[in-house]
């Protein structure tokens, strides 16, 4: 009778009876572009902000990602109603490193006679062969009479809240866009002493104004603080406006290229049961 050998007979049974501790290695998730947004509103004269998010890369996954966005008209006139990008060309921009944002501005004229609700679209395409756009290419901007959008900044992409709680921590802010008109929040169901926190970080040196107005009827007293990332990965205090009761916060201060900065509301006092709300914005001109 023939006998198997020790290494035989273990491939035998390796054949016959894979492991299953040896999974079947997952493909990997495609990193793609997409739009956050595929349908904003805004109104006449009030620029909007459109963002770009990187989808499928792990948090400490380095990107190169090109990409064209193109203005196509519709009911909206370009040169009239907006300002349009080239023709045919687009404006190229790219998300490289660990970002995992864009936001692009598109200007939005303000007529002088009155007009409709008019539309017009934003194409996103790709500008080199590793970069895949997913999801629809088109987004949709509605323009609407100015008296019909009161308040507008619901529909813009001046911010971008990420949601309670995470806009409760440093880490997991949400992200307020330079000159994208006003950014407008509560704090619902949420306790006193509640802080809601915004990033930003410049492409350029310069001054920044920092405006915040408690729109809570006659109640609360809202605080705002700026902040810079130190070179220990800690925000540093940077300045602040403490104004008492309802009155408007503002901070100007200078601000440096590429440098991330926090921008944190405050709940500081209760006067009475209604939600604190606020709008809040971040000019850099």
């Amino acid at each position: 009778m023939h006998i198997l050998s020790k290494s035989a007979l273990f491939l035998f049974l390796l054949y016959c009876f894979p492991n299953a501790s040896y999974a079947e290695l997952k493909t990997p998730q495609a990193v793609t572009l997409a739009w956050d947004k595929v349908s904003v509103a805004t109104a006449e004269g009030v620029d909007v902000w459109l963002r770009i998010n990187v989808v499928g890369a792990a948090p400490s996954e380095e990107v190169n990602l090109k990409f064209i966005y193109q203005t196509v008209s519709q009911m909206a006139t370009p040169n009239d109603d907006y300002v349009p990008t080239n023709w045919p060309d687009g404006t190229k921009g790219a998300i490289t490193g660990l970002q995992r944002v864009a936001y692009i501005k598109i200007d939005i004229l303000k007529n002088i006679y009155p007009e409709p609700i008019e539309t017009f679209q934003v194409v996103l395409r790709s500008d080199s062969a590793a970069t895949v756009i997913s999801g629809p290419a088109r987004a949709t901007v509605t323009i609407n009479p100015s008296r019909l959008m009161i308040p507008v900044v619901g529909h813009l992409e001046s911010c971008i809240h990420v949601g309670e709680p995470a806009n409760n921590a440093a880490a997991s802010a949400g992200v307020i866009a330079p000159n994208g008109g006003w950014c407008n929040s509560n704090f619902r169901n949420e306790q006193l002493l509640a802080v809601d926190y915004y990033r930003l970080k410049p492409s350029s040196n310069g001054t920044i104004t920092i405006q915040l107005e408690n729109t809570t009827p006659d109640q609360h007293d809202l605080q705002l603080y700026l902040y810079y990332l130190a070179g220990n990965g800690q925000y540093a205090f940077y300045q602040q406006s403490t104004n008492s009761g309802q009155q408007a916060e503002l901070i100007t201060a200078p601000i440096a290229a590429n440098t991330s900065y926090l921008i944190s509301v405050y709940w500081e006092s209760s006067s009475g049961s209604k939600v604190p709300s606020y709008q809040l914005k971040a000019n850099f001109p």
